[in-house]
């Protein structure tokens, strides 16, 4: 899941009617401990099977305030992924077979509108988001790699992970809100993508590596489409003029379930809570950050494919690395 914040805080998060702000984004991460539920499968290591996934996401944003309150804003993604498994897995693990992507991912065009009058509201707000995500990513992306068992070594779909889209609308819900007291700014945000198309079409890893069919869950022969969701609260501190130090909690992940619609074919549900510390640097109409989340907990939720409740593994991240850059530009 790929969510943006913002990089600003308090008052000067505020853009000028007329103001542009351009930005990026980079997020990187490595996952490659296996859990099921809240429990790690650590034989997957101590076999040597377990899946290393990378992913390396840079996001281009621009927002525009068409006046005071209301801003138009647009975010394209680019993905680069690797997904790699030892095949053979069994008897003996062999060599690893890698897979890769990289392309333009799902375009968001959307807007931003500030519940209260920024003139009137220096210390404290609430902006509220809306957002079409657009099916312009691949979510067909294919590589030549081997079955499970290292025979069939053909052009197929790679994992859905490092998918560059997801091949479906959808409609990005976001809440934004801040009060600021002296040095300090106390923040919380939400995103919520919901992507109401059922699956894709899209042969999953199962195919790709010649699993046969579950007879009890057909679908997930196929790509699901599912939501994502993102969470976050905490406080950042004013250490000089142009320096802020942050520490937030973080809750990321993917629902079993979709708000809208039905939800089979293949996922893997499941959140990620984290502790994020964060640093910013201002220097007048430019702002760097960075902040890395650790992960202090990890939930693969079971799947609800096909009306059947089944549980399921997935690889997470110990942490990610997240860097911003942004520049204003107009008005004044």
């Amino acid at each position: 899941m790929v969510a943006r914040q913002s990089s600003r805080v308090g008052d000067a998060s505020y853009l000028e009617p007329g103001q542009w702000q351009w930005g990026m984004n980079f997020r990187s991460l490595d996952s490659r401990r296996h859990f099921k539920g809240k429990e790690q499968q650590v034989e997957r290591e101590e076999l040597n099977t377990y899946v290393i996934n990378r992913q390396n996401i840079w996001d281009l944003s621009a927002s525009y305030a068409v006046t005071r309150r209301l801003n138009l804003t647009a975010s394209v993604p680019f993905i680069n992924g690797s997904w790699e498994l030892p095949i053979p897995v069994r008897p003996t693990p062999g060599p690893r077979e890698g897979q890769h992507s990289h392309g333009m991912g799902d375009i968001t065009l959307g807007g931003r509108w500030w519940v209260r009058d920024p003139l009137h509201a220096k210390g404290s707000n609430v902006a509220l988001g809306v957002g079409l995500k657009m099916p312009t990513g691949k979510a067909d992306y294919k590589n030549v790699f081997p079955d499970i068992n290292g025979n069939n070594r053909t052009e197929k779909p790679v994992d859905v992970s490092i998918q560059p889209g997801d091949g479906g609308w959808g409609l990005s819900l976001s809440a934004d809100g801040f009060r600021t007291a002296g040095k300090t700014t106390w923040f919380a945000s939400a995103v919520y993508l919901v992507n109401p198309r059922d699956t894709n079409g899209v042969p999953s890893i199962r195919s790709a590596l010649g699993l046969p069919p579950d007879p009890v869950t057909p679908s997930t022969q196929v790509n699901s489409v599912p939501d994502q969701y993102l969470y976050r609260v905490g406080a950042s501190y004013r250490v000089s003029g142009q320096v802020s130090a942050a520490l937030s909690f973080r809750a990321e992940g993917v629902p079993s379930t979709d708000l809208i619609g039905r939800s089979n074919g293949f996922r893997r549900p499941g959140y990620a809570l984290s502790i994020e510390p964060g640093l910013t640097y201002a220097r007048g109409d430019s702002t760097w950050t960075l902040n890395v989340p650790v992960t202090i907990s990890r939930n693969r939720r079971p799947t609800e494919a096909d009306g059947v409740t089944r549980p399921g593994d997935a690889t997470f991240a110990d942490y990610v690395v997240l860097l911003g850059y942004s520049q204003r530009v107009g008005a004044r």
